[in-house]
This record gives structure tokens, C-alpha cells and sequence, in this order.
């Protein structure tokens, strides 16, 4: 009987020591998976910026508004001081929206530009990248043009006979670039966006060409993505205040005049104030010539053509932007950050207000825009 006992104990015993071993393997997966959930939000926690940087400024001062530890808005005289003596900084916030105080980081962080993606909706526009939250609080109106308008408001009440004053303290006459990016159908986005502009085109605080020559103003609209060229083309030629952000690497076009002195571009200061590229298709030198290789000197249109990017925009008075740079591994971002500060590109496009707040001046000195 013993042993035919021990054979039945034997199963199990064995089935007793795999459940044991799965309820520890389970133990452990589980275990583990909390670890890396609990670590990924801490990174996250990181990288949101909440404690980002020992003694940050910016989290010092908007820490018990960023926890919701505090009863003063955003408007509160504290909170607005902070971000108009902010040190400007030639960056473009993308995707400003997703930050967590879209605007009012970017602008405290000294950010110049700002970018809100937006998606038209029944007469409104909503913002978000590929589908916007349709409530009251995320339309472009509550987001950016409202807030931009009160800020301009409180920086120019003792401002007359036409003269202005942005957003930043130490560069009064630096305006800030809106770049709105079109997701939905363009001239229809286009035309939304022009009528919302009416309340800040009454009050003169936005950038325009008259006809001869580009007014600058504290707030500067730049249209991209879905929005047309010919639409903006299309606008008040001697008020035209949405300008274009200009394809980079495509800059010269077969309508350029080269004939005169001073060349007519098809993309000009008339109609387009940024010009943009992705990084993969950046070209910061010009393109190589040999003597043998030309069977006559170059033309004025040759030398456009072969030119750098940064050197096809400078005549045509256009601020240089680079998006999606390489952020991984550090140091060949460190070698791009250098390499485009180096060659005076117009703006960085950065997604990481910590770090630009950490860098401080490092980018570069705020060339003020008087065209």
C-alpha cells in the first residue's frame, strides 16, 4: 500500500510544484510590470518638466499652480511678471499645445514662437495634432488668441501714436510668431483663421505688409500645413497680416525673376515670414562647383540654386526653421543644436521647455525683426 501510495502522491506532488512555480513566475511578472509602469511615469513625470531641473525658475514660481495648490489663475500679477521678464530665446515651441501650460511655458521658458496645430469645425477652430478636443477650452480662441490679446494689452496701456510693445520686458520690440498649423481643408481653415484674427487686426497688433513694406507688430501670424500659398496670395494686398511658412528646401521657384538687380522671388516679405524644412533634407552648405564642370560663369539664377539654404532665404528676408531633428543619441543632438545655432539658422524647433529653459542664452542672441 506504501508504495502504491507514494506513486499517487507523486503527481501530485509535481503538479504542487508547478502551480508553486506559476504563482511565482506570475509574482514576478507582475511585480516586474509594476515596476516598469511605475518607472515609465516617473519618467514621464520627469521629462513633463514637473521637477525637471533643481531650483528651475519656472517650476519654482508655477509649482503650487501647476499641482493645483493655489486659487490664482494664470492671470495672477505674479505669474504674468515672471513670463514678460523672461530672456527670449530664438526657439519654436512645437506642438505648444500638448506642453503642460501650453503658451504660458513656452512664453515663460522665453520661446519666440509657438506653434498650434488646428482642425476646423463648424465655424471653429478646435486645436490638437490628429484630432482635436471639441469643448470650448482647447479652440484656438481660448488657447492663443485671447491670451495673446490681454498679454499685448497689459504691455502697451500707456502705449500711443501707433507705437507697440510685445510680450518680453528685456526685447520690447521682438513680436511673437503663431504659427498655425492647417490640418483640415486650407482655404476654408485659412478663412476661419482670418475672420478669428479680426479683434487683434483692430487693435493693430498684428504683423502686415502695406503694399511696400512689412509692418511688424507685437504678434505675427504664419499659416502651414493644409494652407494654401495661393490663399494667401489672396488676401488684402496692402493689409495682408497671414503670412506663409515656405517650403526650405524648395525655395527657388521657375517664377523667380533674376533679370534686375534686386531679384524678384516668388517667396518674398510680402507673403511668407518663415521657411521651413525637415531636418533629414537640410543642406547648410552650398552645393559643390568646379571650374570644369561649368561651361560658362554662373547666372544669377545658378547662384540661388547652388546656394545654402540659409543663404536662398536670406535675400528673400525669410527666418530659417528646422523641424524633427534628430533627438536621440544625445550627442548628435548636441552636434545639430550646434551646428544650426553655428550657421544662424532664424529658429530651433524644440519640444523640451526644461531644457531650453537650461541652456538659457546658449541658443543665441533675439535678432529683433524692424522691416
Amino acid at each position: 500500500m506504501s508504495g502504491l501510495y507514494g506513486r499517487i502522491q507523486q503527481p501530485w506532488r509535481r503538479s504542487s510544484i508547478t502551480f508553486d512555480l506559476s504563482r511565482l513566475v506570475l509574482c514576478v511578472a507582475v511585480i516586474t510590470s509594476i515596476l516598469c509602469i511605475g518607472g515609465i511615469v516617473w519618467i514621464r513625470r520627469l521629462t513633463g518638466g514637473l521637477q525637471r531641473v533643481p531650483n528651475d525658475p519656472f517650476d519654482n514660481t508655477f509649482a503650487s499652480y501647476l499641482q493645483g495648490r493655489t486659487s490664482h489663475s494664470i492671470w495672477h500679477e505674479d505669474y504674468q511678471s515672471f513670463i514678460h521678464n523672461a530672456i527670449p530665446v530664438p526657439i519654436h515651441s512645437h506642438n505648444d499645445y500638448s506642453h503642460r501650460m501650453p503658451l504660458f511655458e513656452a512664453l515663460g521658458s522665453g520661446c519666440v514662437s509657438v506653434e498650434a496645430d488646428v482642425h476646423l469645425y463648424r465655424s471653429e477652430l478646435y486645436v490638437g495634432h490628429k484630432t482635436a478636443r471639441r469643448r470650448e477650452a482647447s479652440t484656438l480662441r481660448a488657447m492663443y488668441l485671447e491670451p495673446l490679446k490681454r498679454m499685448i494689452d497689459a504691455q502697451n496701456t500707456d502705449i500711443t501714436d501707433g507705437d507697440w510693445k510685445g510680450i518680453f520686458n528685456h526685447a520690447p520690440k521682438q513680436t511673437i510668431i503663431l504659427l498655425i498649423d492647417h490640418k483640415t481643408s486650407g482655404p476654408e481653415t485659412l478663412a476661419e483663421l482670418q475672420a478669428q484674427l479680426q479683434p487683434l487686426r483692430d487693435l493693430n497688433y498684428l504683423t502686415y505688409w502695406n503694399g511696400t513694406h512689412r509692418v511688424m507688430g507685437p504678434l505675427t501670424i504664419v499659416a502651414t500645413g493644409n494652407a494654401p500659398f495661393s490663399s494667401i496670395l489672396a488676401l488684402n494686398s496692402t493689409h495682408r497680416d497671414i503670412f506663409f511658412d515656405t517650403p526650405l528646401a524648395h525655395l527657388p521657384s521657375i517664377h523667380d525673376d533674376y533679370s534686375t538687380s534686386t531679384p524678384s522671388y516668388t517667396y518674398n516679405i510680402s507673403n511668407s515670414y518663415l521657411a521651413s524644412t525637415p531636418w533629414h533634407l537640410l543642406r547648410t552648405h552650398p552645393y559643390p562647383i568646379y571650374d570644369n564642370q561649368l561651361p560658362q560663369p554662373l547666372t544669377a539664377s545658378d547662384t540661388d540654386i547652388f546656394a545654402s539654404q540659409l543663404d536662398q532665404a536670406k535675400p528673400r528676408g525669410l527666418v530659417t526653421r528646422y523641424w524633427d531633428v534628430p533627438r536621440k543619441p544625445e550627442n548628435i543632438r548636441e552636434i545639430a543644436w550646434r551646428e544650426l545655432v553655428g550657421r544662424g539658422v532664424g529658429l530651433l524647433n524644440m519640444d523640451d521647455m526644461g531644457v531650453v529653459r537650461a541652456r538659457a542664452r546658449g541658443w543665441g542672441r533675439v535678432v529683433v525683426d524692424q522691416n
